[in-house]
């Protein structure tokens, strides 16, 4: 199924504050190849696309194992002479430059992801980072936007640690260092906080990505704001987060992953009570779904282009004499 293009409102806005002028600024390193990564937790089998200096979006290929697509050098010339003048988007099929086969999904619980959306702006490419999409990039990205469409000045700290803040559940300390090391490497931050932490971050992270699903089309038309999105998933993520059964419980004796799927939660007739931050209309807690966790399987390569050699130009032999 094709979904209207998220990105197609905020493209040329973000692309524009990530120029060769951005302090943001970074050089592929030469004959290596760089990561690329969906999360929810790790979505496999997502559908990843780029756009450089606003040059049209190409298809780079399904993520694989962990989430992972690794980009080699050589494939796409203007990310490799600046990764930060590229915007990048996942989703289903979303562009007519390509796209999968396989039904992207959750690794780590099976939930079907085929609905989500995730951006990654410019800004948030770092050298000798990899490059992750999250529900929390398209909420920073989609911050951006909005500040670019006001006026304002975009200050990108100040955006990330709002976007953290308005979403997860009350009492949910995340330092700034944590919320930046989420967005650059989201496994490894989970599995260094506390539990408590941990399971509201899973929970908004979640809950989000859901919140983005469901309203992609008004968040194209203008019509959905980031206030919203944040108002709404920090009411239902704290909900989540107090079920004994998320994201894991115990069957027979071993641990099961779950999941809940909010997406209906953030349908119209829905949101605008839910996303209001002045009504408090009691949020039912959403049905957790015993979920399991896939066999892992390799990452995505895209090998580097090796470089190649001259033609020959001469004969093997001396002269005849």
């Amino acid at each position: 199924m094709k979904y209207k293009i998220i990105a197609l409102a905020v493209s040329g806005a973000l692309l524009a504050a990530c120029g060769s002028d951005n302090d943001n600024y970074v050089e592929a390193p030469g004959g290596s190849s760089t990561s690329l990564q969906a999360f929810d937790g790790a979505v496999r089998y997502l559908d990843a696309y780029m756009n450089c200096a606003e040059n049209g979006w190409d298809y780079i290929g399904e993520t694989g194992g962990k989430g992972i697509i690794n980009i080699g050098e050589g494939n796409f010339p203007l990310f490799d002479e600046n990764p930060s003048s590229c915007i990048f988007e996942f989703g289903e099929n979303i562009y007519p430059s390509g796209g999968g086969t396989q039904a992207a999904v959750d690794e780590s619980n099976n939930k079907p992801m085929t609905n989500v959306r995730y951006l990654v702006p410019g800004q948030l490419v770092e050298s000798g980072q990899p490059i992750v999409g999250t529900p929390y990039s398209t909420l920073v990205a989609l911050k951006i936007f909005e500040a670019e469409e006001n006026n304002q000045e975009v200050d990108l700290d100040a955006i990330i640690n709002e976007a953290f803040d308005e979403t997860l559940p009350a009492g949910t300390n995340l330092t700034e260092e944590q919320k930046k090391q989420f967005l650059a490497n989201p496994e490894e931050t989970l599995s260094s906080l506390d539990e408590t932490t941990s399971k509201n971050l899973q929970a908004s992270t979640m809950v989000l990505s859901d919140a983005i699903a469901a309203q992609v089309d008004n968040i194209t038309a203008g019509t959905t704001t980031a206030s919203q999105l944040e108002t709404a998933t920090q009411k239902t993520a704290t909900v989540v987060a107090q079920d004994p059964d998320f994201p894991t419980k115990e069957v027979d004796g071993e641990t099961v992953p779950t999941y809940v799927d909010t997406t209906d939660y953030f349908k119209d007739e829905n949101f605008d009570t839910i996303s209001d931050p002045d009504d408090t209309t009691a949020v039912p807690p959403p049905p957790v779904t015993e979920g399991e966790e896939l066999e892992e399987i390799p990452p995505t390569d895209i090998p580097p282009v090796e470089e190649e050699l001259p033609p020959p130009t001469g004969g093997t032999g001396g002269s005849a004499g």
